[in-house]
């Protein structure tokens, strides 16, 4: 684990892709990112948000959380800001939401990150390294959103409720 100072040292941008490649679409997070090699980008790719990823996000520019999305039908991949949200009481230890990942951040370290969210249609969640149809058809978007992202200028498609 990084530790605030040394994560403030680095103070590059930080992709984290969360989802299970073996558990069908759940897993477009981490392939998203598996090919990416920025200097300025640091990547993580977990099976879950957790606590200890707290002092990472304190010391980076801007954060990406890049995750599945049980989306309503129509949805297409969204980018969208993210805010701390909870009190702080409700944390549990083992899984966590990114707003809840971030008011951690802020609550231990007094860290306010810049933070936002690509999220992506995801339909199948079978056991299986495959993915469904649907979900292949919403892979170029996905990748346009999250090049814009790195490129710093990255704009906004509203995800729908």
């Amino acid at each position: 684990m990084i530790g605030p100072a040394a994560a403030n040292a680095a103070a590059a941008d930080l992709v984290i892709a969360i989802g299970n490649r073996l558990r069908g679409d759940d897993g477009v997070g981490p392939f998203l990112v598996e090919h990416l090699q920025m200097p300025a980008v640091q990547i993580r790719t977990v099976h879950q948000l957790t606590p200890d990823l707290a002092p990472e996000l304190v010391g980076a520019e801007r954060v990406l959380f890049v995750d599945a999305w049980q989306a309503p039908a129509g949805a297409r991949p969204c980018l969208r800001p993210l805010q701390p949200s909870g009190d702080g009481t409700t944390v549990e230890s083992h899984r966590l939401e990114p707003a809840q990942l971030l008011q951690v951040a802020e609550l231990l370290f007094g860290g306010v990150v810049a933070a936002q969210e690509l999220l992506v249609p995801a339909f199948a969640f079978a056991h299986g390294e495959q993915f469904s149809a649907e979900l292949r058809r919403q892979l170029p978007a996905a990748r346009r959103l999250l090049h814009d992202w790195l490129q710093q200028g990255g704009g906004q498609r509203r995800c729908m409720s």
